[in-house]
């Protein structure tokens, strides 16, 4: 028996998000319930292609912050990478997905996050350094201003946004959804879940990185503990601990 088996645990990512973290905790024993607190939408108009192609015409590296923004890209970039631009990537997802979309990775951050992506960035770029950061509308500035503050010249483009739940007529309450546990993956899944979620009972909330937990404890909501690394796995060994 796992520390987890048993366990029931809501998750409150995108819909299409929610199916693949649900299918690995339950090959753990643990019984997800799944309630799409986010959505994404892609950004595309004729003037972000053209921002975006005339940025890569010189650009030294690409960035990516996550898988969407790389299918994203994907969308709005159609032609081959540039040999010379090196990409950069936060987590293993990211990679993955950028090695099949623009067919290679140069820098990973080891951490999974943006802040340890943009110490590792500013210890590579001189200035002058031409960055082209592709990441969701409401990102923070940490990488562009780490970068700027090394030297380094960021171009900054929006490629999908990621919208949160709106407010319920009728909320669910956390009683009739029956989790004992709560994952909270980023800051607008904090907000679509107080939109969606009335919490009648307690439940142990887990977050993800400090940028959500920030936002859970804005929130009022109690945090049992944050990932130590940003992925499910690193909230299911939070789990563990916890449990």
């Amino acid at each position: 028996m796992t520390e987890l088996e048993g366990q029931t645990v809501l998750l409150t990512r995108a819909e299409e998000d929610n199916e693949a973290w649900a299918e690995r905790l339950a090959a753990v024993g643990a019984r997800p319930i799944a309630l799409p607190c986010i959505r994404t939408e892609a950004i595309d108009s004729p003037e972000l292609r053209a921002a975006l192609a005339e940025a890569l015409a010189d650009a030294d590296w690409l960035v990516f912050t996550s898988r969407r923004g790389v299918e994203a890209f994907a969308t709005l970039h159609e032609s081959a990478l540039l040999p010379d631009i090196r990409v950069a990537v936060v987590g293993a997802a990211t990679a993955a997905a950028a090695n099949d979309t623009v067919g290679r990775v140069d820098l990973t951050s080891e951490a999974g996050t943006a802040a340890s992506l943009a110490r590792s960035l500013a210890e590579r770029v001189a200035p002058g350094t031409r960055v082209v950061i592709a990441v969701a509308e409401n990102a923070g500035p940490t990488l562009p201003e780490a970068l700027q503050a090394a030297g380094a010249t960021c171009t900054r483009l929006n490629l999908y946004r990621t919208v949160a739940a709106p407010p319920a007529a009728k909320k669910y309450t956390l009683s009739a959804l029956g989790a004992d546990n709560v994952l909270l993956a980023s800051p607008s899944a904090v907000t679509g879940f107080i939109n969606q979620v009335d919490m009648d009972i307690s439940a142990e909330i887990f977050t993800i990185g400090p940028s959500t937990t920030a936002a859970a404890h804005a929130a009022g909501l109690t945090v049992e503990a944050q990932a130590e690394y940003p992925s499910l796995e690193g909230l299911m060994e939070a789990m563990r601990c916890a449990h």
